[in-house]
């Protein structure tokens, strides 16, 4: 058996390049199982990034081992823990370990006898058939209130009981459900829960365009009724929006007119146009009259501004928000 690793790290009181190597090879290998976090770094980063945090406890371990083999299985275990709470950290981690905390202490859920499923206490542990699509609309048809906390806290997911009605709805049809099926569920459906990077890429099949390009259809009695209704359903949202989000909205979603009038940085701005957009999506819903509804919230916010003409005097093409 080789003792190459252990060898240096006695000699050289910390860890040489052999020990380097077997690390490279260990996170290039377990990096595999982290499809969130190996395109954020290269490996060297993320083997100088666990160096640094692990240090000396980690060499004096090394140093102890019998063995090139004992070295890397150890380094293994190490690192896999440490990636672990590395992509917890992560917005899509950081989601499914809140998605587990709740169904956790919630006496409604149970575990499956399949790792990481779960399914409502009392039903049965099996699946049934249902498409992602239909499990998005059911999703989509419950109502959970998103609060964004001030001062950057996390945002807080629905009032009392309003999330595990979402869940209860989704595994009453599916039967059981893997955790990562969950948090993209909710991902979809609550884009502004992950951090501003991940929320365009969660949005990026929103058709932004057929929004943009709402336009007034024939007045015939059916369209005077829907366009009543999604001006009603606009005008209970409109409270629910902030001053900075109103202003973002009146500017058109322009980064650098919104960094001017709110005294922030253009890099804020954007990354605020691109929240609102996803949280524009989360208040209006996923039902096929979600874009008029985001139309008409738009022009609420429009002719809500004092001197701003009209929104019937505007095209909706000239906004970037939605």
């Amino acid at each position: 058996m080789s003792t190459e690793i252990r060898d240096e790290a006695r000699s050289l009181g910390t860890l040489g390049l052999a020990a380097l190597e077997m690390m490279r090879g260990v996170f290039t290998t377990q990096l595999r199982r982290f499809p969130t976090l190996r395109d954020t770094e290269t490996i060297d980063d993320f083997v100088n990034s666990f160096f640094e945090e692990k240090g000396a406890g980690y060499v004096n371990v090394i140093a102890t081992l019998p063995d090139d083999r004992a070295a890397r299985q150890t380094t293994v275990k190490w690192a896999e823990r440490w990636l672990i709470d590395r992509a917890r950290k992560q917005p899509w981690g950081a989601l499914r370990n809140r998605l587990e905390k709740r169904l956790e202490r919630d006496g409604q859920f149970k575990p499956s006898s399949a790792a990481h499923y779960w399914y409502l206490a009392g039903d049965q542990d099996i699946d049934r058939l249902v498409t992602g699509s239909e499990l998005d609309a059911i999703a989509a048809q419950i109502e959970v209130e998103v609060f964004p906390q001030s001062g950057g806290g996390p945002v807080r997911l629905g009032r009392p009981g309003q999330l595990e009605e979402m869940l209860r709805a989704l595994l009453t049809a599916a039967g059981r459900l893997h955790i990562s099926e969950l948090t993209r569920i909710c991902a979809d459906r609550f884009p502004s829960l992950l951090e501003t990077g991940d929320a365009i890429l969660s949005t990026t099949d929103t058709d932004w365009d057929a929004i943009e390009d709402t336009t007034p259809a024939l007045d015939t009695f059916a369209v005077t009724d829907s366009k009543a209704r999604n001006e009603r359903i606009a005008k209970e949202l409109l409270p629910r929006l902030t001053e900075s989000e109103r202003t973002a909205i009146r500017l058109g979603g322009e980064a650098t007119a919104i960094a001017k009038e709110l005294g922030i940085g253009r890099t804020s701005a954007y990354n605020m146009v691109q929240r609102l957009r996803a949280r524009l999506i989360e208040l209006a819903g996923s039902s096929d009259r979600s874009p008029e509804v985001l139309a008409a919230l738009v022009r609420l916010v429009m002719d809500d501004s004092p001197g701003v003409p009209s929104q019937d005097n505007m095209n909706m093409e000239d906004s970037n928000v939605v």
